[in-house]
C-alpha cells in the first residue's frame, strides 16, 4: 500500500486552514457586527423612548396649564397668590363692620409664616394671624359679622376661632349699647409666586 503523497496535499491542506480560519474569522466579525448593531438599535430605542416620554409629560404639562389657567388666574386676582393685600384684608374687616352695623373694630396683624407641612403639601404656602376684637350688641352680631368678613374676604381666610366677654361701662349712655366684647384669631393663606420670597412682612 503506498503513501499519500504528502508534498503534494500540503497545499490543499494549507488552503484549507485558510479557509477555515476565513471562516471562523467571519464569524466572530459578523458576530460582533451584529452586537454592535442590537446595541446601536437599543441606544436608539432608549433615546426613542426617552424623547417620547419628554413629549409626553410637556403635552401633560399643557394640558394642566390650560385646564387650570383661569383657576390660577382668579385665585391671583383674589389675592390668594403672590404678596400679602394686607390693607385689602383690613378693609374687608372694616367693612363687613359697617355692613352689620356694629361699633367699630381693632384689628392686629402679625409676620407672615410658613403654614405647617401637612397644610401646605409642598406649596410655598404662608399664613398670617389676624386678631380682630369688636363690641357687639347680641351674639348673634358675631355670626353676621363673619358672615359678612366671607362675602368680602379676598384671598383665602379661616376663622381659628372667637371668644366673648362681658362689657362694662365703655358705650354708657350709648343707645343701643353693646353689651359683648368679640376677640377673634382668623388667618389669611397666601402662596408665594416667587418660591423664594421670605416670609415676614411689617404689620400696618
Amino acid at each position: 500500500m503506498s503513501r499519500p503523497p504528502l508534498p503534494a496535499l500540503k497545499l490543499p491542506l494549507l488552503l484549507l486552514l485558510a479557509a477555515v480560519l476565513l471562516t471562523i474569522g467571519g464569524i466572530w466579525w459578523s458576530q460582533d457586527l451584529a452586537e454592535q448593531a442590537e446595541q446601536a438599535l437599543q441606544h436608539q430605542q432608549n433615546t426613542l423612548k426617552s424623547a417620547q416620554q419628554r413629549l409626553d409629560h410637556s403635552r401633560q404639562q399643557q394640558h394642566l396649564i390650560t385646564t387650570h389657567l383661569v383657576a390660577y388666574q382668579t385665585l391671583a386676582a383674589s389675592g390668594f397668590i403672590g404678596a400679602e393685600d394686607r390693607l385689602a384684608w383690613i378693609e374687608a374687616a372694616q367693612h363687613a363692620n359697617r355692613d352689620t352695623g356694629l361699633y367699630g373694630l381693632d384689628y392686629r396683624l402679625a409676620p407672615r409664616t410658613a403654614s405647617p407641612p401637612e397644610l401646605a403639601q409642598g406649596l410655598p404656602l404662608g399664613q398670617t394671624v389676624m386678631t380682630l376684637t369688636l363690641p357687639l350688641l347680641v351674639e348673634t352680631d358675631l355670626t353676621h359679622f363673619l358672615t359678612a368678613l366671607k362675602a368680602r374676604a379676598p384671598g383665602v381666610v379661616r376663622v381659628q376661632g372667637c371668644r366673648l366677654s362681658r362689657l362694662n361701662d365703655t358705650f354708657a349712655g350709648v343707645a343701643r349699647a353693646p353689651q359683648l366684647s368679640a376677640e377673634c384669631e382668623l388667618l389669611w393663606f397666601t402662596v408665594a409666586d416667587n418660591p423664594a420670597e421670605k416670609t415676614g412682612s411689617p404689620t400696618p
